[in-house]
């Protein structure tokens, strides 16, 4: 449980704020690692551009928390070769009574910093013929497509599966992720995906002035950087992400067909520390997930029976595609579909199956 932040704990974070902004200089440069001392903190900050840099030798200088204890502190200053400055003012951290978490000064230097993670899954929704529609048709469908996200959303946190969404336009569709990490948030995203495809699908049965989307998606996991864009003269208060899973979906969508569902070929440890899963794996794990969707209410019936598979077989081979982009690299993907009954109503089916 999150301890509760007094008013004047609140007060001293907005003034660590206030420090840290002229420090950043407009995102010129970035903290790579922090630590508490006696009446404040002391941060390592370090040109973008030279952080980079520094990437190519230190390649795993941006992963995990910003917050760092010594002597890795005074070990990372020596390695990029800047001394650390310091920040001083009346905040307590640690978890005595009276102080601030560690985690939540961590909330407010990550928005001044960069950081990548290894395994995370991200959606991307597109919508079919964007470009063709007329305006009124696009920001009605756009604003379709947010509604089937935000109901797919409340809809999991009211059954227990809670998931801590973030999402960016791509202009004609949205990038979706869990800020949560781990299998489990992954698994909880894919199934995210199915509430979305599900809710839209009974809106367009619905539909006759053309206001709601045709899509196609894809889902993969894979590393990312992470970065706060600016809004006015500061960090907005949300992340960005960018990078090879982000580049793998917008490749695949270049093959995905109109209500087709691909999934990303990927690896990942389906617990911290155990042995790699694959995609035909990690699917077959959401799916036994996804069966506690069985007895809940999906728009006004109850579900009764729901499956999400790769298509074809292990046996015989998965159906899968490869995609080669303009860079000559070639990307993997398999095919998805799924089933979701609600008693003896007609099913709701996502995703196509192979010709």
């Amino acid at each position: 449980m999150n301890k509760k932040i007094s008013s004047a704990a609140a007060d001293t974070l907005r003034q660590l704020d206030i420090h840290l902004n002229p420090v950043w200089q407009l995102g010129r440069n970035a903290i790579l690692a922090w630590t508490p001392v006696k009446g404040g903190i002391k941060a390592l900050v370090v040109p973008v551009r030279e952080l980079l840099r520094h990437l190519s030798v230190q390649p795993d200088l941006l992963h995990g928390s910003r917050y760092t204890e010594e002597p890795r502190f005074s070990e990372l200053c020596y390695n990029v070769g800047i001394e650390p400055i310091e920040l001083t003012f009346s905040l307590r951290i640690g978890p005595q009574d009276n102080a601030v978490p560690w985690q939540t000064v961590e909330g407010i230097i990550r928005r001044y910093s960069i950081s990548e993670t290894l395994y995370r899954g991200v959606l991307l929704f597109d919508i079919v013929g964007f470009s063709k529609l007329t305006s009124i048709q696009q920001i009605g469908q756009l604003n379709s497509l947010e509604y089937c996200i935000n109901a797919a959303h409340r809809r999991m946190q009211d059954w227990g599966m809670p998931v801590e969404l973030a999402r960016s336009t791509t202009g004609d569709g949205f990038y979706v992720w869990n800020r949560s990490v781990g299998a489990v948030a992954e698994i909880s995203l894919l199934i995210l995906l199915l509430m979305v495809l599900a809710e839209n699908e009974l809106d367009r049965s619905q539909d006759r002035h053309g206001l709601v989307p045709l899509l196609r998606s894809a889902f993969s996991v894979g590393r990312h950087y992470a970065y706060y864009q600016i809004e006015g003269l500061s960090p907005r208060g949300y992340d960005y992400i960018v990078g090879d899973v982000t580049i793998t979906l917008a490749r695949l969508m270049q093959k995905v067909a109109p209500g087709q569902i691909l999934v990303g070929a990927f690896e990942r440890p389906i617990r911290d520390g155990g042995e790699m899963v694959s995609t035909p794996g990690f699917v077959a794990q959401a799916d036994k997930y996804v069966q506690k969707l069985i007895g809940r209410e999906f728009s006004g019936f109850s579900i009764s029976e729901v499956s999400l598979v790769l298509t074809g077989s292990r046996e015989q081979g998965y159906d899968r595609y490869l995609i080669d982009d303009k860079h000559g690299q070639e990307h993997v993907a398999y095919n998805a579909a799924a089933r979701l009954y609600r008693g003896g109503r007609v099913p709701i089916l996502l995703g196509l199956s192979p010709s």
